[in-house]
């Protein structure tokens, strides 16, 4: 076995893991009920009910795996890119052993404030917090802190998911030996996470600890290297001041557990602890002492971190079972009770017939671990008072078996019975009425049958050892790490990355229902990310933000950035979603691009260009009357300015947009009147319609009348976008004489829907690592929509694609490309015919291969 197989297995699959979708999107009624409309409804009862999240989204299954990257594996403090490969990894181990969804953050800050303000800004999206690879003495800061600061599960596998698997051992082991928890006497050489929360952990339950690091013995008056977290623990667990090196302090011990570095154990020094020692050598890649060293001096048992000898004493074994019986019962902390429960009940799978100084800990692969420890985790929560729901801990077992033999099928729920059946009068009978569901209510029972609409995607799931050992055991593990540590750039090769985009809403303008807040957004989200793999092969993943803070937002995206290829914003409020875009864009290195304004702009020009074609008008004697002053709008109009428009003219709430205007007016309307309205006419929206040749509606209801429509030139064009109810519906438009009517309504022809760019945009931005997603981009998108309608098909009632033509992402994609790269923003040079292929045969075969460069 190479070390290198697992590096190909990873440069094949785009990374351990990515994003899927629950539910096919067949046709428009499916596509219907996970986005607009029929999103709604999830999204009102979670903002009426904050909790109802759990129920109608991924939130109850899904876990943050956070990372700052301080302390990645056995190779030190390598930063935020090179942990991906790690989360990733524990991410699969979540999956595949206990069904959850366990998304990778790697947070580009080593800050504490900004570190926990950051994960509290996150937490509306997630079910609980799974920490990793934080130094010491920062994760107790960290877990501390942000257990005062959100009601969620935490975890840090350095801490408790270490503490848990060797107290598991360490019960066989004494059984091996035949001594107790209480009457031994264990020496801990480490001070660092794990270390310091095992001696905590055996301290708790009886034992008699001493702790030692580089400086010998751990006591509270010693004046070398203590920090706070080593006073506290010198005060709990060596009271009595006992000083020395390891070499004296092992003297006698019963019990060695190592946490620190290879060969700092010898063999005179196992000879000189009690009768029958037990050895946990457990640093990684190499023990303190070798598995062979350890027996040969005399150990009883000997377990390592490491996956080729015998007693593997490993994490993965403990932290899947731990979240999967804390989310179950949507406990709000994992308390002390909850880890000693997951100890023993991993302690108990291995038979007493079946313990010897080979046998200590189930092996690894034993899929038994995680659903016999949820139960127990499960059990001490709902008797520690830590859980909010009540469910039957042998229920979570049985649920977490099904889910390893049958997969995630086994976990939805039968759909809800049809509201209405019974019997006529109260009486018996025969016949049975059933009232149809309605959009909204059909898209209810499916969020919550099916919790969410996207899941976690273990691109290599752990079926037997080799997997294991090539791509989650040392050194293998540790080799993606040091690649991308060396070379940044490296992780778009070698993890998610590459084809992962982040979806960001604060909630403050979610669909037309306002400001409902991050949580009820999370529908959404979930919806928009549906579409982004349904038509691009694109990963996406929601980020809702619990701020509403322009300087929060910006700079929560950019320390969360490190794990992206791209930020899609979605729903964030104008005037702040101009800045928070404006200053996203210019200080990554990544694509950032806000859906609400620049996929409306692309989508309406590919429509704009093909309706004056059929309506026979020239673009650049055009007099436009735009009606919303929005981010769309504003968008909008400056992309219709970018292909050729000259006159423009805006309205909002308070009548026409013009220079000098004082009232209602922000920054972003003070310079698009410098560019619009070149006559600088005033008055309402009336006044200017007299003579328009095209009406642009993004804004409320019922604004543009018949009458209205009759003022304007011959053959107007009426662009009535506003959702759910456009400014006038089609038939009063075209009897008032409207030439062609394009609404943002799947119900009538010509829908302008966002679903036909963002895809293909990010796909191409993507495959040539496009820094941004500039204006040549987004014009050569529009063309490439526009021109899939031949001028011979051209109608009333068909100006654009529909919202499911597969044809549109691939030639949309491609012109991305070729414009990003013939524009200077692309990093990596590829045959633009080459990414439209790639997509087209990712949308008709299922499967999308990595894009490779043209050039070396």
């Amino acid at each position: 076995m190479s070390l290198h197989d697992g590096i190909d297995f990873r440069r094949k699959y785009r990374g351990l893991v990515g994003i899927k979708t629950k539910i096919p999107i067949r046709d428009t009624s499916i596509l219907s009920l996970v986005y607009t409309p029929g999103v709604a409804k999830p999204c009102l009862e979670i903002a009426e009910n904050s909790l109802r999240s759990f129920d109608y989204t991924i939130r109850g299954n899904t876990v943050a795996i956070v990372t700052d990257g301080s302390s990645v594996y056995g190779i030190g403090n390598t930063g935020a890119y090179s942990a991906i490969p790690m989360l990733e990894a524990k991410s699969v181990f979540h999956k595949t052993f206990a069904g959850i969804d366990a998304f990778p953050i790697a947070l580009d800050t080593q800050d504490v404030d900004a570190f926990v303000e950051t994960v509290r800004y996150l937490s509306p999206t997630f079910g609980g917090i799974h920490l990793e690879d934080i130094s010491a003495p920062r994760c107790f800061a960290i877990e501390e802190r942000l257990k005062r600061a959100i009601s969620l599960p935490i975890f840090h596998t350095d801490q408790q998911g270490a503490a848990v698997g060797v107290t598991a051992a360490l019960t066989n082991a004494l059984k091996v030996v035949g001594k107790s928890i209480e009457n031994v006497y264990i020496v801990i050489n480490g001070a660092g996470a794990a270390g310091i929360a095992t001696a905590k952990m055996l301290h708790h339950m009886g034992a008699n600890v001493k702790v030692c690091d580089r400086h010998g013995a751990i006591y509270y008056r010693r004046l070398q290297g203590l920090n706070w977290v080593k006073s506290e623990l010198a005060r709990l667990t060596n009271p009595e001041d006992k000083k020395g090196p390891l070499e004296e302090m092992i003297k006698g011990a019963d019990v060695f557990i190592g946490f620190s570095s290879r060969g700092l154990v010898t063999e005179s020094m196992v000879r000189s602890m009690a009768k029958d020692p037990i050895v946990f050598a457990l640093a990684l890649p190499e023990p303190e002492i070798s598995y062979e060293d350890a027996k040969a001096a005399g150990a009883k048992v000997v377990a390592t971190g490491r996956s080729d000898f015998p007693n593997q004493v490993n994490s993965s074994l403990v932290y899947p079972g731990i979240f999967r019986g804390a989310l179950d019962v949507r406990a709000t902390d994992i308390n002390p009770a909850m880890f000693i429960a997951a100890a023993n009940a991993i302690a108990s799978l291995v038979e007493e017939q079946e313990l010897s100084p080979s046998l200590i800990l189930p092996r690894p692969l034993d899929y038994r671990v995680a659903a016999k420890t949820a139960r127990a985790v499960a059990q001490a929560a709902l008797e520690t008072g830590v859980a909010q729901v009540t469910v039957s801990p042998e229920d979570i077992e049985e649920k977490v078996m099904s889910y390893v033999y049958e997969g995630a099928n086994a976990w939805i729920a039968p759909s809800a019975s049809e509201e209405g059946m019974g019997t006529a009068g109260g009486k018996k009978s025969s016949k049975t009425v059933v009232t149809k569901k309605t959009l909204e209510e059909e898209s209810l029972d499916l969020h919550k049958r099916y919790h969410g609409v996207i899941e976690i995607d273990a691109h290599v799931p752990i079926r037997d050892h080799y997997i294991y050992n090539l791509i989650y055991s040392a050194p293998h593990a540790t080799l993606p790490c040091e690649i991308i540590r060396d070379n940044p750039e490296e992780a778009y090769e070698l993890t998610c990355k590459n084809n992962l985009v982040g979806i960001v809403t604060d909630g403050s303008a979610v669909l037309g229902l306002g400001n409902i807040g991050p949580g009820a957004g999370l529908p959404v989200m979930e919806g928009k990310a549906v579409l982004f793999k349904t038509f691009g092969g694109v990963e996406a993943f929601p980020i809702c933000l619990r701020t509403q803070e322009i300087d929060q937002i910006v700079e929560t995206v950019k320390i969360i950035a490190p794990v992206f290829g791209g930020i899609n914003l979605e729903d964030i409020a104008a005037p702040h979603c101009f800045e928070v875009e404006q200053r996203l864009t210019e200080e990554l290195d990544i694509p950032v691009f806000h859906d609400d304004q620049h996929g409306t702009a692309v989508v309406t020009l590919a429509g704009f260009l093909n309706a004056i074609k059929f309506a026979d008008k020239s673009m650049e004697n055009m007099r436009i009357v735009v009606n919303g002053a929005g981010a769309a709008a504003l968008s909008v109009s400056k992309l219709l300015l970018k292909a050729g428009v000259k006159d423009i003219i805006i309205c909002d709430t308070k009548g026409v947009i013009h220079k000098g205007r004082k009232q209602g007016m922000n920054p972003y309307k003070e310079k698009i009147a410098e560019i619009t309205n070149l006559s600088n006419e005033k008055g309402d929206l009336d006044s200017v319609m007299k003579g328009a040749d095209m009406f642009l509606g993004l804004s409320a209801p019922g604004m543009l009348t018949g009458d209205m429509v009759k003022k304007m030139a011959v053959n107007p064009i009426i662009f009535a976008l506003a959702n759910p109810i456009p400014e006038i519906m089609p038939l009063e438009a075209y009897e008032a004489g409207a030439k062609v009517v394009a609404t943002g309504r799947s119900d009538f022809p010509n829908q302008v829907n966002n679903s036909l760019a963002f895809p293909g945009i990010f796909r191409g931005a993507l495959d040539v690592r496009a820094r941004n997603i500039n204006d040549e981009m987004k014009l050569a998108a529009a063309r490439a929509i526009a021109e899939l309608i031949q001028e011979s098909e051209l109608s009333r009632e068909r100006i654009i694609p529909g919202a499911l033509d597969f044809r549109v992402p691939p030639a949309v994609a491609g012109a991305v490309a070729e414009a990003a790269i013939r524009t200077g923003e692309a990093r990596k040079a590829m045959n633009p015919e080459e990414v439209s292929s790639q997509l087209k045969n990712y949308l008709y075969e299922g499967h999308l291969t990595k894009a490779e460069s043209t050039r070396s």
